[in-house]
């Protein structure tokens, strides 16, 4: 595959392609760019304010995301770089167009090196978070051994350091980084070189298979210690289904996050490569580029809307801890009568585990129990 340059259309001459470069997508297409500069604003309000709080919370309140805690507070860090700078220079490339960068080129390159930096850095954090907690879910009694703070902290660090030398080839000249008329903001450029965008495109690929290998090993042994659990009841015909239910409600968050990663990227992982001579249209890149950013602002929903601790996190961060505690009080009878009633049944339900479930099912025990809150 050698490499190939679309920049200039051949159907283009130099007169009329200066003339389109100098137009921003708010004055050729006004309707299309007021509903991209809405939905980028949300991204970045949502993105910004809920990447901080996932930082806050992780840093600040103990108990929180305990397994991969490092990689969550490290995509947090990249997701922000993504919403609190890249994505309003994206808002200013559509209302002001490549024009405002003509004296800044500096400014152009900065962010989408960073741009690009981030994303991958997100990606490999992401990755590690998945795989960590394939090993404490799977491989519990080597979590510690790989996954400690120190080793965590330099992983983070190295996700980092990899994420630049994907970007370097974009300073030697294999790559680049311009104002793409298409996507209507400073980015790597995709039509330099194939080679260099395949590569691109493996850093795009390899995080999403080693991800969907280990969120299906995850989903395999939850399956299995539930099912092995609910055998204890054979005579309930429903069994089976309470094994998936259960299989669902323990891993929902791990699995909403990768799904999430699935929609949002793969528009724009297979535009890429796939459109090498650049004729897919500008709604079509502008609006898979736009999915792509919406990825640093989704995970923020997904903790909050799949993870009570997180939730309760944030309601003693922004000082609702006191009418929490109220409202779990305001009932002292009611509330000592679920307590007794959950005790008797923590009670019988541990008997029955220790007299019935073989040795090495109780350590998946003890570790699916924690699955929920991850």
């Amino acid at each position: 595959m050698g490499d190939f340059d679309t920049t200039t259309p051949k159907y283009m001459s130099n007169s009329t392609l200066e003339t389109t470069r100098k137009q921003p997508l708010l004055e050729t297409d006004t309707t299309l760019a007021i509903v991209y500069i809405a939905m980028m604003g949300i991204a970045i309000l949502i993105g910004t304010c809920g990447n901080t709080l996932i930082l806050l919370v992780s840093t600040v309140m103990k108990g929180i995301n305990k397994s991969g805690k490092e990689f969550i507070i490290n995509l947090a860090m990249a997701d922000i770089c993504v919403t609190a700078i890249a994505e309003p220079l994206c808002i200013i490339g559509v209302a002001k167009g490549e024009r405002f960068f003509d004296n800044k080129m500096w400014m152009c390159a900065f962010v989408a090196s960073m741009c690009l930096t981030a994303c991958l850095c997100a990606f490999l954090s992401l990755t590690l978070l998945t795989l960590s907690r394939y090993v404490y879910i799977c491989h519990n009694h080597l979590y510690d051994k790989f996954f400690n703070r120190v080793s965590c902290i330099i992983m983070c660090f190295c996700c980092w350091l990899t994420a630049f030398l994907f970007d370097i080839p974009n300073f030697t000249g294999w790559g680049g980084h311009y104002f793409d008329q298409k996507n209507h903001q400073c980015i790597w450029d995709r039509t330099a070189s194939l080679s260099y965008t395949m590569l691109i495109y493996a850093g795009l690929i390899g995080p999403f298979v080693i991800m969907a290998i280990c969120n299906l090993r995850i989903f395999q042994q939850i399956w299995k210690t539930k099912r092995d659990l609910y055998k204890l009841d054979s005579d309930n015909p429903l069994g089976m289904r309470k094994v998936w239910n259960e299989t669902i409600r323990s891993s929902k968050t791990l699995f909403c996050i990768f799904i999430a990663f699935i929609v949002l990227w793969t528009p724009y992982a297979t535009t890429v490569p796939f459109d090498a001579g650049n004729n897919l249209s500008t709604e079509t890149h502008l609006f898979f580029t736009l999915l792509a950013h919406f990825h640093s602002s989704v995970n923020f929903i997904i903790y909050t809307t799949g993870n009570k601790r997180f939730q309760k996190g944030i309601m003693r961060l922004i000082g609702c801890r006191s009418s929490m505690k109220s409202k779990s009080t305001s009932n002292p009878v009611e509330t000592a009568e679920k307590t007794r009633r959950s005790s008797s049944t923590l009670t019988s339900f541990t008997t029955i585990s220790i007299k019935c479930v073989p040795t090495n099912q109780k350590r998946a025990m003890n570790t699916l129990s924690t699955t929920s809150s991850i």
